[in-house]
Protein backbone atom coordinates (compact mmCIF):
# COMPACT_ATOMS: atom_id res chain seq x y z
CA UNK A 1 0.00 0.00 0.00
CA UNK A 2 1.43 3.60 -0.46
CA UNK A 3 1.89 5.74 1.95
CA UNK A 4 0.08 8.88 0.99
CA UNK A 5 0.59 12.35 3.25
CA UNK A 6 -2.38 13.93 4.52
CA UNK A 7 -2.67 16.55 1.57
CA UNK A 8 -2.41 13.63 -1.07
CA UNK A 9 -5.36 11.76 0.89
CA UNK A 10 -7.06 14.40 0.96
CA UNK A 11 -6.65 15.03 -2.98
CA UNK A 12 -7.58 11.36 -3.17
CA UNK A 13 -10.70 11.25 -1.87
CA UNK A 14 -11.78 14.38 -3.92
CA UNK A 15 -10.66 13.21 -6.86
CA UNK A 16 -12.29 9.71 -6.09
CA UNK A 17 -16.08 11.73 -5.66
CA UNK A 18 -15.12 14.28 -8.88
CA UNK A 19 -14.33 11.21 -11.08
CA UNK A 20 -17.09 8.86 -9.50
CA UNK A 21 -20.18 11.46 -10.08
CA UNK A 22 -18.68 12.24 -13.73
CA UNK A 23 -18.81 8.91 -14.38
CA UNK A 24 -21.61 7.75 -12.53
CA UNK A 25 -23.51 6.40 -15.86
CA UNK A 26 -21.57 3.13 -16.37
CA UNK A 27 -22.28 2.52 -12.38
CA UNK A 28 -25.73 2.95 -13.01
CA UNK A 29 -26.19 1.10 -15.87
CA UNK A 30 -24.31 -2.14 -13.46
CA UNK A 31 -26.90 -1.68 -10.82
CA UNK A 32 -25.00 0.68 -8.51
CA UNK A 33 -25.81 4.21 -8.18
CA UNK A 34 -22.32 6.16 -6.72
CA UNK A 35 -24.99 9.52 -5.35
CA UNK A 36 -25.11 8.61 -2.11
CA UNK A 37 -21.74 6.71 -1.28
CA UNK A 38 -20.64 10.02 -3.01
CA UNK A 39 -22.65 12.33 -0.90
CA UNK A 40 -21.00 10.33 2.19
CA UNK A 41 -17.45 10.62 1.04
CA UNK A 42 -17.94 14.39 0.53
CA UNK A 43 -19.23 15.16 4.20
CA UNK A 44 -16.49 13.32 5.17
CA UNK A 45 -14.02 15.30 2.89
CA UNK A 46 -15.68 18.13 4.62
CA UNK A 47 -15.38 17.22 8.35
CA UNK A 48 -11.71 16.17 7.41
CA UNK A 49 -11.63 20.23 6.14
CA UNK A 50 -13.04 21.18 9.56
CA UNK A 51 -11.33 18.58 11.79
CA UNK A 52 -7.69 20.55 9.78
CA UNK A 53 -8.97 23.93 10.06
CA UNK A 54 -9.42 23.32 14.28
CA UNK A 55 -6.48 21.69 14.45
CA UNK A 56 -4.29 24.67 12.53
CA UNK A 57 -6.44 26.91 15.10
CA UNK A 58 -5.04 25.04 17.96
CA UNK A 59 -1.38 24.83 16.84
CA UNK A 60 -1.46 29.00 16.46
CA UNK A 61 -3.41 29.25 20.33
CA UNK A 62 -0.61 26.67 21.72
CA UNK A 63 2.29 28.82 19.94
CA UNK A 64 0.59 31.67 21.11
CA UNK A 65 0.52 30.19 24.77
CA UNK A 66 4.12 29.02 24.57
CA UNK A 67 4.88 32.91 23.19
CA UNK A 68 3.01 34.01 26.31
CA UNK A 69 4.66 31.31 29.01
CA UNK A 70 7.89 32.14 27.90
CA UNK A 71 7.51 35.61 28.11
CA UNK A 72 6.00 35.48 31.90
CA UNK A 73 9.01 32.80 32.73
CA UNK A 74 11.68 35.43 31.34
CA UNK A 75 9.70 37.91 33.70
CA UNK A 76 9.57 36.22 36.71
CA UNK A 77 13.10 34.86 36.25
CA UNK A 78 14.81 38.54 35.67
CA UNK A 79 12.37 39.77 39.21
CA UNK A 80 14.44 37.33 40.73
CA UNK A 81 17.77 37.85 39.55
CA UNK A 82 16.79 41.44 40.45
CA UNK A 83 15.68 40.82 43.45
CA UNK A 84 19.02 38.73 44.40
CA UNK A 85 20.86 41.39 43.54
CA UNK A 86 19.04 44.10 45.43
CA UNK A 87 19.90 41.75 48.21
CA UNK A 88 23.39 41.25 47.77
CA UNK A 89 23.39 45.03 47.39
CA UNK A 90 22.14 45.78 51.18
CA UNK A 91 23.90 42.70 52.84
CA UNK A 92 27.69 42.34 50.36
CA UNK A 93 28.77 39.50 47.95
CA UNK A 94 29.99 37.65 51.21
CA UNK A 95 27.14 37.35 53.33
CA UNK A 96 25.76 33.90 53.69
CA UNK A 97 22.54 34.50 52.52
CA UNK A 98 23.77 35.97 49.40
CA UNK A 99 26.10 33.49 48.97
CA UNK A 100 22.64 30.86 49.64
CA UNK A 101 20.69 32.49 46.95
CA UNK A 102 23.47 32.38 44.57
CA UNK A 103 24.18 29.22 44.80
CA UNK A 104 20.27 28.12 43.85
CA UNK A 105 21.61 29.28 40.18
CA UNK A 106 24.16 26.19 39.80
Amino acid sequence: MTTLNEKEKRDFATQVAVITEQNAQPLIDAGFDPAKRVGGLRTKITSAEDAEGRQKEAQAAALDATKASNAALKEMYDDASAFVSLIEGLLGKDNSLVRKLKQLRK
